[in-house]
């Protein structure tokens, strides 16, 4: 079930292609009164696991073996400390986390050892299993999760790839306590690289990404449902990471420097319009 707003369709913004493994073409479908585009057409429940189906899959892995992938993981160490920084000025002590998308459990891990109760849910077995040696509970869904259970819900680049928006987000608000909060970050397809790459631009990762969100998306789905919008929080490296897979997707001699280039020029123009590739935005439920 979709968040229950009338949505205006326009005409899709662009033909994108699956540049990543199916080569196949999908358009974006645009939602106006959420701003939010929509991947179509939609792959069937049962045919999606196919599209993940790669060894270069980062998300799932724990380490690599090229340069590219070994800088990628260590952004990603660099961007669990950024994530760590964050909820350490939201709580004041450990809770009860719940990780959506926790992937190899490398976030919930770090939580863990700080003191917090935690679990994930994660739909792709080797990336679950991996999380499981590091001792993270998995429940099979939200769903599962008993009413106002936990005290922080994250979505770290996962919330563009749930199948039904409307009901992750309702079965969420209804896990979280009054006072939680909830946590999402995602790409931006208004920021300046999209804008720049269009249809070569890497974060739209069709059709991986069933949606893709506008700095107002999650607001206007939010608010109506009890949550308050307390801060919003750039990604610096996801500007570079994703400018130079778009250079790669444009087949440029020098992907990484000219990748480099236009991600340091997409943050720069995020500094000055509050506009970056990804953003983190920070919900808080309210309590009455």
């Amino acid at each position: 079930m979709e968040p229950a707003i009338i949505m205006k369709k326009e005409k899709a913004k662009h033909k994108i292609k699956d540049h990543f493994l199916s080569q196949e073409i999908f358009s974006l479908e645009l939602e106006k009164n959420t701003e939010i585009l929509k991947t179509t057409p939609k792959p069937a429940p049962d045919n999606l696991s196919a599209y993940y189906d790669s060894s270069e899959y980062l998300s799932h892995q724990k380490n690599g073996a090229t340069f590219f992938m070994k800088s990628y993981f260590l952004s990603k160490k660099i961007m669990l400390l950024f994530k760590k920084r964050i909820i350490s000025k939201l709580f004041y002590k450990p809770g009860k986390a719940l990780d959506i998308g926790s992937g190899t459990g490398d976030f919930l891990f770090a939580l863990k050892k700080k003191g917090w109760e935690v679990a994930g849910v994660e739909p792709a077995k080797q990336a679950r299993e991996k999380a499981r040696a590091l001792g993270i509970y998995h429940f099979q869904s939200i769903k599962k999760c008993s009413p106002q259970e936990f005290d922080l819900i994250t979505f770290w680049h996962s919330l563009e790839h749930v199948y039904s928006l409307g009901e992750t987000i309702k079965d969420t608000a209804a896990a979280l306590k009054k006072g939680g909060r909830l946590i999402v970050a995602c790409p931006n397809y208004k920021s300046w690289d999209a804008e720049y790459y269009k249809k070569n631009w890497a974060a739209w990762d069709v059709p991986r990404h069933l949606r893709h969100f506008s700095p107002k998306s999650l607001k206007i789905i939010l608010e109506p449902i009890g949550f308050e919008q307390t801060n919003v929080k750039p990604m610096f490296l996801d500007a570079l990471y994703i400018s130079i897979l778009s250079e790669k997707i444009k087949k440029s001699k020098t992907p990484f420097f000219k990748g480099i280039f236009f991600g340091i020029i997409s943050n720069l123009n995020g500094l000055f319009h509050g506009n970056f590739s990804s953003q983190i935005y920070i919900f808080r439920k309210k309590i009455n």
